[in-house]
């Protein structure tokens, strides 16, 4: 798996509104600034964004982009599945039946876990929590649920 630019253009475009002040609204042109995001490109990701439900898109003077929800509750998966479609490691995954190998692959197992790992990880990242400032004490009612777990769990 590799997470495309437009991919990681979305992460950066909402950890910087999950920065702000809730309910803030930014202007697009700000957040291209400060994430060094292309109009262009930024346009195909805000649209992205919007049809997934993360982030709203608010026309006229005074307008810009505004998170959808509280950042606590958007995760990192969340965010770049939007962008992505579901991630899943092998077509295997993706399709199950796809491969003929399937119910006697050698690999198969490896991958399923491998992804199962990835997604858990993900999904146990907030966005607010990136949004922290850097050193800022970890609060543990927005902290991913990974945090300290056991290896296995």
């Amino acid at each position: 798996m590799k997470l495309t630019r437009e991919a990681d253009y979305a992460v950066r475009v909402v950890v910087e509104l999950a920065s702000r002040p809730p309910a803030a609204i930014v202007p697009s042109r700000a957040i291209a600034e400060q994430q060094q995001i292309p109009g262009a490109f930024l346009a195909k990701v805000v649209c992205g964004l919007a049809r997934a439900g993360l982030i709203r898109t608010l026309r006229g003077s005074g307008g810009g982009l505004q998170l959808a929800r509280p950042a606590a509750e958007t995760t990192l998966r969340q965010v770049v599945e939007a962008i992505e479609g579901p991630i899943r490691l092998n077509r295997c995954l993706r399709e199950p039946g796809a491969c003929p190998l399937q119910s006697r692959c050698q690999v198969h197992g490896v991958w399923r876990r491998v992804q199962e790992l990835l997604l858990r990880e993900l999904d146990a990242v907030t966005m607010a929590e990136l949004a922290r400032t850097p050193g800022e004490p970890r609060d543990p009612r927005t902290a991913g649920a990974s945090a300290g777990a056991p290896a296995g769990s």
